[in-house]
C-alpha cells in the first residue's frame, strides 16, 4: 500500500516544490510500518494537564492527524465540549496536503457552536464548537490546539492515544501535573508489547508512546479498550460542579456520593407514600411487592435524559419525578428507591456502563460509568432493576447491563459488584409449531416463537410496538429463505409476568420446496436457519470474542403429501465444540409425518486466536447441516 501512494505522491510533490511546506506532514515521510493496514496516522497528540487546586484544572491539547482514505474522515473533524465550568481558550487548526502544504487556516468563526442536545433530553446545558472539515483530496493532515479551563477536577480524561482500528500513532505524549497535597491514583491497561516510556516522580507523571502501527480489524475483534494501551487516572481531592469531594477508595467515593448527591433528593410526597401502600396491601413478599412498586412506576413515568450542572449526576427529587411523570435514569432510579423505601425495601442506586461490556475500574475511584440502574437485595438474592424502561420485566437487565462491575452507593459508602450473568439456558428462544407441504411445493405453517433472557431483550426491541404492517417486512425479513409468503396471523406479546417474548406466525407460501426431475428436495430447516459464516482469516492477529451466549430450540412437526414418498431422509446431526453444540434429529411421528428436531447452542467467552478457524469451520457445519433436505418421489 504505501509504495502505491508514494509513487502517486511523487508527481504531485513535483508540482509543489515551490510552495512552503511542514515536511513533518509529507505523507512521503511516513514509514511503510504506519501507512500498512491504516486509514488515519497519528502525527502526534500531546495534552498536558495541570491540576493546580481540587478546584482548578487546566487541559492543553496539540494533536496532528492524517487522513489516508474517507474510512477515517470523521478524524478530521474538530468538537470540543464546553459549559459554564468549562471555558475553551486559544483555540487554533490548519489544514496541510499530502506533501505538508498549509491549505487553510481554520478560524475560530470557521467553528459552529451547537448546544450539545443529545435528541432524547430534556435540558442540557452543555455546548460544543464543532469544525466539519469537508476533503477536496486524499491524503491531507488536520492540526489543531487548545485550553481547557474547568473546575471539574473530578474529571481526568482517560490516555487512549489509539482511537479506532486502522489508525496508527507516530508519536503520542501524556503528562499530568499535580500539588503535593493531592494524591494521584492510575490504572494501565495493556502496556506490554507497546512502545511507552513512563516518567513518574513527586508531582509528575508522563508517558510517551511511539511508532505504534494499525491494528487491522478483524471479525469478532474484541472491544478495542480490552487490546489498546490506555490509563485511568483519578484524584482523592476533587471537584464536581461545585461540590467539593475526598475519596481514598470506591467506598469513600460511595459515601460522598449518597451523602451529596442523593441523601437529600428522597423524600416523597404524601399522597404517593399512601398509593404505594394501598397497592402493597395485604402482600407479605417481599420480592412480589418490589414488583408491583417497579410495575407501578413503569406504568406512571417516561424516561427523558436531564444534563444540566450537577442534575447531570444528582438524581431529581423524587417528589418532582412524581409530580412531572417523568425523569433521567437517575432520576427515575432514585424515584423507585424512595418507593420501596416506603413499603420497607432496601435498595440501592448503581452507577455502570450500559451497551458496551465494560467493568467499572476496580483501582481508580473517580466518577465512571454512563448509566445507572437499581440494586435490590431481597433473602440472599440479588435484583437489578432498569428503571428506564416501560417494557421490561421485574429484574430483568437484558444485554445492556448483565454481566459487569458496577457501582453500588450505599449509605455506608460504595461496593464494587457484578451484574446478574444469564445461564446459556436462561437465554432461550423456543420455536414450536408444524408446517404441511403439498404436491406443488407449496407450504402452510403455524408456529410460535417464545424468547427469554438476552433473547427476550432482543427480540422486545425489534418486534414490541410495531404496526401491522411494519411487522409483516420485519418477519418476511426473518424468515428470508421462504419466497412469497403471505401471513394470515402476526401477533407478538410481551409476557413480562413469565418474563417471554411470544410470537405467533401463521402464513402460506408458493414454491419453498423445488424440484428436479420427478424428485422434491424439502428443506427441513423452515424457520431458523442459520447462513452467517465467519469470514476467513488466513493469518490471524487478534484473538477474537464472542458476545452473547443463546440457545435455539426448533421443534417443528412437518406433514408430508400422501403422494409422495421418501427416498432420502437425512441422519441425525450432533457436533460438539468448546464453542457450543448443534444437534439434529428427524424422527417419524406418524404416516406422512415427521418431527424435526433441531438445538444450536452457543457459549460466549473470549477465545485465543488460534481458536478463530475451528469456530469458523463449527459455524460453517451448521449452516450445511441448517441446509439438510429431504428427497421425496412420486409414488
Amino acid at each position: 500500500m504505501k509504495l502505491t501512494l508514494n509513487t502517486s505522491l511523487f508527481f504531485i510533490f513535483l508540482h509543489l516544490t515551490s510552495y512552503s511546506q511542514n515536511s513533518h506532514f509529507s505523507v512521503l515521510t511516513l514509514p511503510d510500518s504506519l501507512v500498512t493496514d491504516a486509514n488515519s496516522v497519528v502525527q502526534f497528540e500531546d495534552i498536558s494537564i495541570e491540576i493546580k487546586s481540587q478546584r482548578e484544572m487546566l487541559v492543553h491539547v496539540k494533536k496532528a492527524i492524517t487522513i489516508l482514505n474517507k474510512l477515517d474522515e470523521e478524524y478530521a473533524d474538530i468538537t470540543i465540549h464546553y459549559n459554564k465550568r468549562r471555558k475553551i481558550k486559544n483555540l487554533e487548526a490548519h489544514v496541510y496536503d499530502a506533501t505538508g502544504r498549509e491549505i487553510k487556516k481554520i478560524k475560530k468563526n470557521d467553528f459552529k457552536d451547537y448546544s450539545a442536545y443529545d435528541g432524547f433530553s430534556l435540558y442540557n446545558d452543555g455546548r460544543l464548537l464543532y469544525y466539519d472539515h469537508t476533503p477536496v483530496a486524499y491524503p491531507f493532515t488536520i492540526s489543531y490546539s487548545y485550553d481547557i479551563q474547568s473546575s471539574n477536577t473530578a474529571f481526568i480524561r482517560r490516555w487512549v492515544p489509539v482511537k479506532s482500528y486502522h489508525q496508527s500513532v507516530r508519536k503520542a505524549v501524556f503528562s499530568i501535573r499535580y500539588p503535593l497535597d493531592i494524591t494521584l491514583r492510575k490504572s494501565e491497561k495493556n502496556f506490554e508489547n507497546f512502545n511507552i516510556s513512563t516518567t513518574e516522580s513527586a508531582g509528575i507523571l508522563r508517558y510517551e508512546l511511539k511508532n505504534i502501527p494499525a491494528i487491522k480489524y478483524e471479525p469478532y475483534s474484541p472491544y478495542l479498550l480490552n487490546i489498546i494501551p490506555n490509563v485511568k487516572l483519578g484524584i482523592n481531592k476533587f471537584n464536581l460542579e461545585g461540590v467539593d469531594g475526598v475519596a481514598d477508595n470506591w467506598k469513600e467515593f460511595g459515601k460522598w456520593y449518597y451523602d451529596n448527591l442523593i441523601k437529600n433528593t428522597l423524600a416523597l410526597p404524601e399522597s404517593a407514600k399512601s398509593r404505594i401502600k394501598t397497592l402493597t396491601a395485604g402482600v407479605t413478599d417481599p420480592v412480589e411487592k418490589a414488583r408491583i412498586v417497579y410495575e407501578f412506576v413503569q406504568n406512571k413515568v417516561r424516561y427523558i435524559s436531564i444534563q444540566v450542572g450537577i442534575g447531570g449526576f444528582k438524581p431529581m427529587l423524587a417528589s418532582q419525578v412524581d409530580n412531572l411523570g417523568y425523569g433521567d435514569c437517575k432520576a427515575l432510579t432514585n424515584y423507585t428507591a424512595s418507593l420501596l423505601n416506603e413499603v420497607g425495601i432496601k435498595s440501592y442506586h448503581t452507577l455502570i456502563y450500559g451497551s458496551d461490556k465494560r467493568d467499572i475500574d476496580a483501582t481508580v475511584a473517580a466518577p465512571e460509568g454512563n448509566h445507572m440502574i437499581l440494586y435490590v437485595p431481597i433473602n440472599n438474592q440479588d435484583f437489578w432493576l432498569e428503571c428506564t424502561s416501560q417494557k421490561s420485566p421485574f429484574s430483568e437487565l437484558g444485554n445492556f447491563t448483565d454481566d459487569r462491575d458496577a457501582l453500588v452507593i450505599m449509605p455506608e459508602g460504595g461496593v464494587l459488584k457484578h451484574t446478574r450473568v444469564y445461564k446459556v439456558e436462561e437465554n432461550l428462544q423456543h420455536t414450536k409449531g408444524s408446517y404441511s407441504v403439498d404436491e406443488t411445493g407449496a407450504i402452510s405453517a403455524a408456529i410460535t416463537i417464545e424468547s427469554s433472557g438476552t433473547q427476550y431483550d432482543d427480540n422486545l426491541g425489534e418486534y414490541d410496538g410495531k404496526s401491522k404492517k411494519e411487522l409483516d417486512v420485519l418477519f418476511k425479513e426473518y424468515l428470508s429463505d421462504i419466497n412469497n409468503i403471505s401471513f394470515s396471523e402476526i401477533t407478538v406479546v410481551n409476557n413480562k409476568k413469565d418474563a417471554k417474548f411470544e410470537e405467533k406466525l401463521v402464513f402460506s407460501a408458493t414454491d419453498y420446496a423445488s424440484f428436479s426431475g420427478d424428485h422434491m428436495l424439502l428443506p427441513l430447516n423452515a424457520f431458523n436457519r442459520n447462513t452467517y459464516v465467519p469470514k476467513r482469516v488466513r493469518h490471524r492477529e487478534l484473538p477474537f470474542e464472542i458476545k452473547g451466549s443463546y440457545l435455539d430450540i426448533d421443534e417443528i412437526e412437518i406433514s408430508l403429501p400422501e403422494t409422495l414418498q421418501i427416498t432420502y431422509l437425512p441422519e441425525s446431526v450432533n457436533l460438539t465444540s468448546k464453542f457450543g453444540t448443534y444437534e439434529v434429529h428427524i424422527e417419524k411421528t406418524k404416516e406422512n409425518s415427521y418431527l424435526y428436531k433441531r438445538t444450536l447452542k452457543i457459549v460466549a467467552g473470549n477465545y485465543e486466536k488460534e481458536d478463530y478457524e475451528a469456530y469458523r469451520k463449527f459455524r460453517k457445519k451448521v449452516k450445511k447441516y441448517d441446509n439438510l433436505k429431504m428427497i421425496l418421489t412420486k409414488q
